[in-house]
């Protein structure tokens, strides 16, 4: 290996150049106790991923290497707009694994609070519908994270589209149910497993976790976000965990501009018995609400974009046609990630994904353009296999049934505050189309006439087929 580079660059610290499965290394980010993250750029796409690689000498010891693999286990059936999204993963020869991640540009809250100081209380509730949406997929799915702080939330920078904030670090997450992808014995009663300054005491106990206890650090969470610091602080971490097992909690009005209401949601999150905390994520919501609101104000919900893509074959499916198929939506995934939109379902044979509307007149308008511009690309040159798509505007909210489109993909896609509908409810606006074609709603096209050539959709309301750029 000392001969011809790969030494350099397969070291300890992988160096730029580096190829990691599908993903080039750019650049060290992070180097943390156990792990690297690393910034990167698919070898392909050019698409930039974040790169977790275990430590070597962290990868020789079995507990560790397998924490790290039930982390991407986890994460891969952890399908959410607010929580990161695994591309991949792998192992390195030298036998160290590693995550591929999708790269997230911003930076977590712990550095926004330490730049701006506490957030205001509207501010708050935005951020903790979106983490606590997170979390009740993830509770769903049988698992407690178990490190919810600051440090693992991480605020999307401006412009992007989509969410606001994302949930990251599953790297000691436990399965609630037994048996379940991601559940294992690598933890057991009496481990003790976290962060001090956001542990609930049955953490610290090594009692069993379960949702309750990540509802302890979503107090913990609030009452940092809300004074700028977290409720429990000490010189050692005996000192903070003794706080977290005996301490009263104080209140966040002690330190802020903090209503009665909004005090007793945070103290009843940082109760010492998980019993005496709230059931679930949608109890604390519902009471975080009115405790911001007053119950007057509904929370707003968001408009937004949606390109549904299905992909079709004529006759009976045969490996070039499938392959073309395959190729078409990678292709159709890159482009929408270029236009600044976010892939939310993923399909056999179709995709969706979305990008939330500027409220800027201008810019909502050129977010439009671009992604019309993509639909048409996706449609020209086809071969073997032909892709159909549709772009529409809505709410990203309404009492849909589901997220089964034309296709019946069986798909899981949420909105901001986890809830299935609205743009997100295929049906009520992607309905079969011709073979190769794009398909936009007035609601898509409104203002752009001028600069697409389009055509009614026979036997349509409000449907208009687009064929060219003017």
């Amino acid at each position: 290996m000392a001969g011809n580079g790969e030494e350099a660059l397969y070291g300890e610290e992988l160096r730029p150049g580096a190829l990691v499965g599908e993903w080039v290394v750019e650049r060290v980010q992070v180097q943390g106790p156990v792990s690297a993250l690393y910034r990167a750029r698919h070898a392909r796409t050019g698409v930039p991923a974040a790169l977790k690689v275990l430590h070597p000498q962290v990868a020789t010891a079995a507990v560790a290497l397998r924490r790290f693999r039930r982390e991407a286990a986890t994460l891969q059936r952890l399908h959410h707009p607010h929580i990161v999204t695994v591309l991949g993963y792998g192992e390195l020869s030298d036998g160290r694994p590693f995550i591929a991640m999708e790269w997230l540009e911003g930076q977590d809250l712990a550095a926004e609070l330490a730049t701006r100081g506490p957030l205001s209380p509207r501010e708050v509730l935005a951020v903790v519908e979106q983490v606590g949406a997170a979390l009740r997929v993830a509770h769903a799915a049988g698992v407690v994270h178990r490190d919810l702080k600051a440090q693992n939330v991480v605020r999307l920078a401006p412009g992007q589209g989509g969410p606001a904030v994302k949930l990251v670090d599953f790297g000691v997450a436990k399965g609630l149910v037994p048996g379940a992808p991601g559940s294992s014995s690598l933890t057991h009663t009496g481990m003790v497993l976290g962060t001090p300054l956001s542990m609930a005491p049955e953490q610290i106990r090594g009692q069993v976790p379960d949702a309750r206890t990540d509802l302890y650090a979503l107090g913990v969470l609030l009452f940092q976000l809300l004074t700028g610091m977290p409720p429990f602080q000490g010189t050692t971490r005996h000192e903070v965990e003794q706080q977290h097992l005996h301490a009263p909690p104080p209140r966040p009005g002690e330190y802020a501009p903090v209503s009665a209401a909004l005090d007793a949601v945070v103290l009843r999150c940082l109760r010492k018995d998980r019993e005496d905390r709230y059931p679930d994520v949608d109890a604390l919501l519902e009471d975080l609400r009115g405790a911001v609101l007053g119950g007057a104000a509904p929370v707003e919900v968001p408009r937004a974009l949606g390109l549904y893509v299905q992909g079709r074959t004529s006759g009976a499916p045969d490996p070039a046609a499938m392959e073309d198929l395959d190729a078409g939506l990678e292709r159709a995934s890159a482009l929408a990630l270029e236009a600044g939109l976010e892939v939310r379902m993923v399909g056999s044979a179709c995709l969706l994904a979305v990008a939330s509307l500027p409220d800027d007149v201008r810019r909502e308008r050129e977010l439009r353009a671009r992604v019309l511009d993509v639909g048409l690309a996706l449609t020209r040159g086809q071969a073997a296999a032909s892709l159909a798509v549709t772009v529409h505007v809505d709410r990203l909210a309404s009492g849909g049934d589901g997220l089964h489109g034309p296709s019946d993909a069986a798909a899981s896609a949420w909105d901001d505050a986890g809830n299935e509908g609205g743009l997100l409810h295929l049906p009520a606006w992607v309905q079969d189309g011709e073979d190769g074609s794009l398909v936009v709603t007035g609601a898509a096209l409104r203002g752009l006439e001028a600069d697409f050539v389009s055509s009614p959709v026979p036997g349509a309301t409000d449907r208009w087929r687009l064929s060219a750029r003017r």
